[in-house]
Formats: C-alpha cells, structure tokens, sequence
C-alpha cells in the first residue's frame, strides 16, 4: 500500500511540475511583454525572479524522485514551498510591497501545499506566506529595509499606461489565466483519482464474486466428498445392520468417524492457527502419503505468514493434491514453497498422467486455486500435458514481515 501510494504520489508531482513550468513560463512571456510594453529595466525582479524559479523545479524533481517514502518525499516538498515563499517574498520586496498586488503571489505557493502536504503541513507553508508578506510590508513601514517602487507614476495610477498595463497583464490575465489553468489541472486530477477509485471498486466487486466462486467450488468439493466416501460407507453400514453383520458394521461406522474427523481437519486444520503453514502441510503430506502411497518430497519455508496467504496456500496445495489423488495416477509428487525476498513462491508437481488444458479448462477444482491465490494477489499458473504430469505454481507478494505472528493472532 505504502508504494502503491508513493507511485501515485509521484506521478501527481510530475504533473504538478508540469503545470507549474507552464505558468512560470507564461509569467515569464508576460514579464517580457511588460518589459517591452513599460520601459522597465530589464534587471527588474519582475523578470528575473519567475525565471529562477522555473529552474529552480528542474533540481525539486530530480530530489523528489530519488527518495523512497512517502514521508521523504513529502519533507522535499515542504523544503520546496519554504524556498518558494522565500522567493515570493523577495519578489513582493523588489515590486513595491504592499502598494503593488505582490500578495497574489503567494497563492500557488499555499493552493499546491495544502494539496499535497499533511494538514498541519498545508497549515505551516500557509502561515509561512503570510507571515512573509506581513514581514516585508511591517520591515517597509518602520524603514528597517529599502522600499522600491516598481513605477513612477506622473500622476494617479489609473492613468499611468505603464502601471495599468503591467497590472492588467500579471495581475489580470496573468494570475487569473494561471489560476484557472492550475485548478483545471488539479480538477483534471481528482477526475482521475475519481476515475482509479471507480475502477478499483469494481475490481473489489469481481474480486467478491471471485470469493463467492472459490466458496461455492469449495462447497461442491466437500460435497462430493461426503457423497461419494461417507454416503457410501453410511449405507453399506445400514445395509450390514439389516444382515445382522454387527461387526463389519461396526467397522464401517468406525471408519466413517475417522473420515469426518478427517473431513473436519481439513476444513479447518488447528495446526495451521496454532503452528503455521510449516506444520500444517507436513501433517497435509504426510497423511496424503499414507492414505495414497505416492511418495511426497517438500521443501517448506520457516516461520509465520499472513494468516490469509497461510489460508491461501494450505487450500492449494490441498486441491492440488486431491487432483493427484483422484485423477493423476501418480508415483511421485513434489512440493517446493520458499520465500524470495518480499514473495512466497510455490511449486506443485506430479508426475502423473496429466490432461489436456484445452478440454478441461475449468475442472479439477482450478477455479477453486486460481481464486485463492487471487484473493491474496498473487498470480497462478497450471502446466499440463497428456502423459507429462502436471505443475501447479503460485506467487504471492508479502506486504508485511513474514516473521510477524501479529496478523495471526485475531
């Protein structure tokens, strides 16, 4: 989740930087129609502070991208409207102070930081702006620093052709067009995080009908099983009964406890809520090699996972092994479960009879498999071929420590 997030993030700043370049640039082409349009001196801060300021986004993004976490990325940020404010407030400096519109300036500044830092975050860069402005027009009054006038007017402002077209180019159509331009772009990126999260709902409504699949194969599963195995066995007992074979029905009733007691543990095994996933496949393939004869070679990883991926994986390799029971007429089978890095990663093989992928496609419990390890989003595969075998794989990604039990303990 945590990189899921920092992607997204990113890919929100790139943007964002792009909309900034684009309003820097166009304050920068407003600066130089000014320049040409009022006979102000070009080494005016009017000109050259946008300029250092659309460079000064080329080393933010190189920072922001080489940082791994949210957080980190998050303090680059913040460092960055720091520096912004600081920039704007020299330039409000250098453009009269308060007698020109030097406090619109700080807008983009406060609009990008509250959209991106943490609350108190957003709060602190807002407090910084205004503190900034308040700074330059207080240190102005009492004389501690120099006040420039960005125009000489010959009289009241609103006649000074200089001063009107100045302000009508950064104050109007500059900020305005800017302003509407950058809460388009940030409209533009809540309709596609809206857009993600549609997407992401219905993904979660296939994954519930998934779910439901996996539950109802399950169902069919046990159901064959009680049909085919206890339904039998329950007959034949009744059948001995009517004959007067009290001991040969007592034998089969014995043998229809064992097969519920069997039934039940592998519905639920307490092995893998007390022990682990270790535990509870070694005891899985070792009664799995009794009852069948097919000799079983593992190799199974240490220590405790997720209790959904121990879920997970118990209920593959328990259907993958049931197929090797019923169908596989195998002499030998084969599981491999080993954690690589941040992934649990699994192999079934036999080396059975096999099938043809293309005319059973949907059988021998796949739907059951493939949704199990869909559930924990992990991929799997099955490979098949008629007097080949089969192998069944699986990956699953580890979100958390695998040596935690704090996900078991519920």
């Amino acid at each position: 989740m945590e990189t899921e997030r920092l992607r997204e993030t990113l890919a929100i700043i790139d943007r964002t930087v792009l909309v900034r370049r684009i309003t820097l640039g166009s304050f920068c082409i407003l600066a130089i129609a000014v320049l040409l349009s009022s006979g102000i001196s070009p080494l005016n801060p009017l000109f050259a502070v946008p300029f250092l300021w659309l460079i000064l986004t080329v080393p933010f993004e190189h920072l922001v991208h080489r940082q791994r976490t949210l957080r980190a990325v998050q303090n680059v940020h913040a460092a960055f409207f720091v520096v912004e404010v600081l920039f704007v407030g020299y330039l409000v400096h250098r453009l009269g102070g308060v007698e020109w519109i030097g406090v619109m300036f700080y807008l983009f500044t406060v609009m990008y930081a509250n959209f991106f830092l943490p609350r108190a975050a957003g709060y602190l860069v807002t407090g910084l702006a205004a503190g900034s402005f308040a700074t330059v027009a207080f240190l102005e009054y009492f004389g501690l620093i120099p006040h420039f006038r960005v125009f000489s007017h010959q009289g009241p402002p609103y006649r000074d052709l200089p001063y009107v077209i100045a302000t009508v180019l950064v104050g109007g159509v500059g900020v305005y067009g800017v302003l509407a331009f950058t809460v388009r772009a940030f409209a533009d990126l809540f309709e596609r995080k809206n857009r993600e999260l549609e997407r992401r709902r219905k993904a979660l409504e296939r994954l519930s009908l998934k779910l439901l699949h996996a539950r109802e194969e399950e169902r069919r599963r046990i159901a064959r099983r009680i049909h085919d195995e206890m339904g039998q066995a329950l007959a034949a007992a009744r059948w001995a009964l009517a004959a007067g074979r009290t001991e040969e029905a007592d034998g089969l009733l014995a043998g229809l406890g064992e097969a519920l007691r069997q039934l039940a543990h592998e519905l639920r095994p307490p092995l893998l809520d007390e022990l682990g996933l270790r535990a509870a496949l070694d005891k899985l393939l070792d009664d799995f090699a009794a009852s069948t004869g097919i000799a079983v070679e593992r190799a199974l990883p240490e220590g405790r996972f997720p209790s959904e991926v121990e879920i997970a994986v118990f209920r593959v390799v328990q259907e993958a092994l049931e197929n090797v029971r019923r169908h596989a007429r195998a002499s030998r089978a084969t599981v491999e479960i080993a954690r690589r890095g941040g992934r649990l990663m699994g192999r079934i093989e036999d080396d059975g009879v096999g099938f043809d992928r293309r005319r059973i496609s949907e059988g021998l419990g796949l739907p059951g498999m493939r949704e199990w390890i869909s559930l924990v989003g992990g991929k799997f595969s099955i490979s098949s071929a008629p007097g080949h075998g089969t192998v069944v794989e699986f990956e699953i990604p580890l979100r958390c420590d695998p040596s935690s039990t704090a996900d078991h303990e519920r």
